[in-house]
Protein backbone atom coordinates (compact mmCIF):
# COMPACT_ATOMS: atom_id res chain seq x y z
CA UNK A 1 0.00 0.00 0.00
CA UNK A 2 1.32 3.02 -1.55
CA UNK A 3 2.18 6.11 1.72
CA UNK A 4 -0.25 9.42 0.83
CA UNK A 5 2.07 11.63 2.11
CA UNK A 6 4.84 12.86 -0.13
CA UNK A 7 7.79 14.85 1.11
CA UNK A 8 10.79 16.54 -0.66
CA UNK A 9 13.51 14.11 -1.25
CA UNK A 10 17.24 15.43 -0.21
CA UNK A 11 18.24 15.61 -3.81
CA UNK A 12 15.22 18.25 -4.57
CA UNK A 13 16.21 20.28 -0.99
CA UNK A 14 19.58 20.81 -2.04
CA UNK A 15 18.72 21.45 -5.88
CA UNK A 16 16.06 23.90 -4.77
CA UNK A 17 18.63 25.16 -2.12
CA UNK A 18 21.44 25.70 -4.74
CA UNK A 19 18.95 27.41 -7.05
CA UNK A 20 18.20 30.00 -4.20
CA UNK A 21 21.41 31.22 -3.21
CA UNK A 22 22.51 31.52 -7.32
CA UNK A 23 19.35 34.10 -7.38
CA UNK A 24 20.34 35.84 -4.06
CA UNK A 25 23.82 35.87 -5.65
CA UNK A 26 22.53 37.60 -8.57
CA UNK A 27 20.51 40.17 -6.97
CA UNK A 28 23.07 41.11 -4.51
CA UNK A 29 25.34 41.81 -7.49
CA UNK A 30 22.90 43.85 -9.27
CA UNK A 31 22.19 46.33 -6.24
CA UNK A 32 25.59 46.18 -5.24
CA UNK A 33 26.43 47.75 -9.30
CA UNK A 34 23.55 49.64 -8.78
CA UNK A 35 24.71 51.71 -5.44
CA UNK A 36 28.44 51.78 -7.26
CA UNK A 37 26.66 54.09 -10.11
CA UNK A 38 24.53 56.38 -7.78
CA UNK A 39 28.08 56.53 -5.84
CA UNK A 40 29.65 57.82 -9.08
CA UNK A 41 26.67 59.51 -10.18
CA UNK A 42 26.95 61.35 -7.13
CA UNK A 43 30.50 62.34 -7.84
CA UNK A 44 29.88 63.62 -10.80
CA UNK A 45 27.17 65.65 -10.17
CA UNK A 46 29.05 67.30 -6.68
CA UNK A 47 31.44 67.91 -9.53
CA UNK A 48 29.05 69.75 -11.88
CA UNK A 49 27.87 71.73 -9.55
CA UNK A 50 31.19 72.87 -8.55
CA UNK A 51 32.08 73.79 -12.04
CA UNK A 52 28.85 75.49 -12.53
CA UNK A 53 29.51 77.74 -9.10
CA UNK A 54 32.85 78.48 -10.57
CA UNK A 55 31.94 79.82 -13.64
CA UNK A 56 28.81 82.00 -12.05
CA UNK A 57 31.54 83.32 -9.94
CA UNK A 58 33.72 84.13 -12.90
CA UNK A 59 30.83 85.50 -14.88
CA UNK A 60 30.07 88.14 -11.80
CA UNK A 61 34.53 88.69 -11.55
CA UNK A 62 34.02 89.92 -15.06
CA UNK A 63 31.50 92.55 -14.17
CA UNK A 64 33.23 93.95 -11.65
CA UNK A 65 33.00 97.95 -11.69
CA UNK A 66 35.27 100.42 -9.41
CA UNK A 67 32.36 102.87 -8.07
CA UNK A 68 32.69 105.04 -4.76
CA UNK A 69 31.03 103.67 -1.60
CA UNK A 70 30.97 99.75 -2.15
CA UNK A 71 34.77 98.79 -1.55
CA UNK A 72 35.73 94.95 -2.87
CA UNK A 73 36.05 92.92 0.21
CA UNK A 74 36.16 89.38 0.86
CA UNK A 75 37.87 86.88 3.15
CA UNK A 76 37.24 82.77 3.66
CA UNK A 77 33.69 82.75 4.51
CA UNK A 78 32.37 86.13 2.47
CA UNK A 79 33.35 88.07 -0.96
CA UNK A 80 31.63 91.10 -1.81
CA UNK A 81 31.76 93.43 -4.91
CA UNK A 82 30.61 96.46 -7.01
CA UNK A 83 29.48 94.84 -10.09
CA UNK A 84 27.24 95.25 -12.97
CA UNK A 85 23.82 93.00 -11.74
CA UNK A 86 20.49 92.26 -13.95
CA UNK A 87 18.14 93.30 -11.54
CA UNK A 88 14.26 94.77 -11.34
CA UNK A 89 14.05 98.75 -13.27
CA UNK A 90 12.47 101.02 -10.52
CA UNK A 91 8.97 101.15 -11.16
CA UNK A 92 9.04 104.76 -11.66
CA UNK A 93 11.84 105.60 -13.85
CA UNK A 94 12.72 105.67 -17.36
CA UNK A 95 12.91 101.80 -17.65
CA UNK A 96 10.43 100.78 -15.77
CA UNK A 97 8.64 99.00 -19.08
CA UNK A 98 11.54 96.78 -19.18
CA UNK A 99 11.00 95.08 -15.89
CA UNK A 100 14.70 94.23 -15.60
CA UNK A 101 17.84 95.52 -16.74
CA UNK A 102 21.74 95.69 -16.35
CA UNK A 103 22.30 97.48 -13.26
CA UNK A 104 25.43 98.65 -11.36
CA UNK A 105 24.97 97.19 -7.96
CA UNK A 106 26.91 94.69 -5.47
CA UNK A 107 27.28 90.79 -5.39
CA UNK A 108 28.14 89.10 -2.14
CA UNK A 109 28.94 85.48 -2.00
CA UNK A 110 28.81 83.82 1.30
CA UNK A 111 29.57 79.98 2.72
CA UNK A 112 27.93 78.91 5.82
CA UNK A 113 30.05 75.89 7.17
CA UNK A 114 27.34 74.90 9.35
CA UNK A 115 24.78 74.12 6.24
CA UNK A 116 27.67 73.42 3.96
CA UNK A 117 26.19 75.40 1.21
CA UNK A 118 27.33 78.85 -0.55
CA UNK A 119 24.76 81.57 -0.83
CA UNK A 120 24.92 84.37 -3.46
CA UNK A 121 22.24 87.63 -3.12
CA UNK A 122 22.67 91.04 -5.16
CA UNK A 123 21.91 94.12 -4.66
CA UNK A 124 21.12 97.46 -6.46
CA UNK A 125 23.62 100.23 -6.22
CA UNK A 126 21.43 102.00 -3.37
CA UNK A 127 20.57 99.20 -1.12
CA UNK A 128 24.15 98.18 -1.50
CA UNK A 129 25.33 101.13 0.02
CA UNK A 130 22.40 100.06 2.99
CA UNK A 131 24.40 96.40 2.72
CA UNK A 132 20.31 95.69 1.85
CA UNK A 133 20.59 92.21 0.53
CA UNK A 134 18.29 90.28 -2.13
CA UNK A 135 16.84 86.67 -0.56
CA UNK A 136 20.16 84.60 -0.64
CA UNK A 137 20.05 81.77 -3.07
CA UNK A 138 21.85 78.32 -3.04
CA UNK A 139 24.70 78.15 -5.87
CA UNK A 140 26.69 75.03 -4.30
CA UNK A 141 25.94 72.39 -1.92
CA UNK A 142 28.08 69.33 0.05
CA UNK A 143 30.82 72.14 0.64
CA UNK A 144 33.21 70.99 3.83
CA UNK A 145 35.88 74.02 3.38
CA UNK A 146 36.72 76.73 1.55
CA UNK A 147 39.79 79.13 1.21
CA UNK A 148 39.95 82.21 -0.93
CA UNK A 149 43.21 83.87 -1.70
CA UNK A 150 43.33 87.13 -3.53
CA UNK A 151 46.18 88.28 -5.54
CA UNK A 152 47.51 91.70 -6.08
CA UNK A 153 50.17 93.04 -8.15
CA UNK A 154 53.26 94.44 -6.79
CA UNK A 155 56.57 95.94 -7.17
CA UNK A 156 58.54 92.80 -6.83
CA UNK A 157 55.91 90.06 -8.39
CA UNK A 158 52.30 89.46 -6.63
CA UNK A 159 51.26 90.23 -3.10
CA UNK A 160 49.07 87.19 -1.52
CA UNK A 161 46.24 87.82 0.84
CA UNK A 162 43.69 85.96 2.62
CA UNK A 163 41.89 88.87 3.51
CA UNK A 164 40.94 92.57 2.05
CA UNK A 165 39.01 95.24 2.41
CA UNK A 166 40.20 97.69 -0.29
CA UNK A 167 41.60 97.54 -3.64
CA UNK A 168 40.34 95.35 -6.57
CA UNK A 169 42.57 92.43 -6.86
CA UNK A 170 43.92 91.24 -9.94
CA UNK A 171 42.46 87.91 -9.84
CA UNK A 172 41.29 85.73 -6.71
CA UNK A 173 41.90 82.11 -6.22
CA UNK A 174 39.46 79.98 -4.80
CA UNK A 175 39.52 76.04 -3.66
CA UNK A 176 36.71 74.52 -2.37
CA UNK A 177 36.69 71.52 -0.54
CA UNK A 178 33.97 68.60 -0.87
CA UNK A 179 33.01 65.23 0.09
CA UNK A 180 32.78 62.47 -2.97
CA UNK A 181 33.07 58.97 -2.74
CA UNK A 182 33.60 59.09 1.60
CA UNK A 183 37.11 61.31 1.12
CA UNK A 184 37.24 65.27 0.97
CA UNK A 185 38.08 66.22 -2.80
CA UNK A 186 39.63 69.53 -4.28
CA UNK A 187 38.29 71.71 -6.57
CA UNK A 188 40.54 74.90 -7.49
CA UNK A 189 40.26 77.60 -9.72
CA UNK A 190 41.69 80.44 -10.36
CA UNK A 191 39.67 83.93 -11.51
CA UNK A 192 40.50 86.77 -13.22
CA UNK A 193 39.20 90.25 -12.35
CA UNK A 194 39.93 92.42 -15.53
CA UNK A 195 39.39 96.01 -13.63
CA UNK A 196 41.95 94.43 -11.61
CA UNK A 197 44.95 94.57 -14.03
CA UNK A 198 46.48 91.43 -15.98
CA UNK A 199 49.23 89.55 -15.09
Amino acid sequence: MKNPRRAFTLTEVLLVSCMFAVISLAVFNAFANGFKLWARGQHVMVEGDMAIFFERVSEDLRSVVTISGIPFKGDSTQLSFPAIILAPTDANGSRAGEGAGSQIGAVQYTFEPSEKKIYRTQAVYGRALKSEWSAPVEVASQIEDITVRYYFTADKGLEIKSQMDQGVPMGIMVDVQFMADGQIRHMRRFLLVPVGGGI
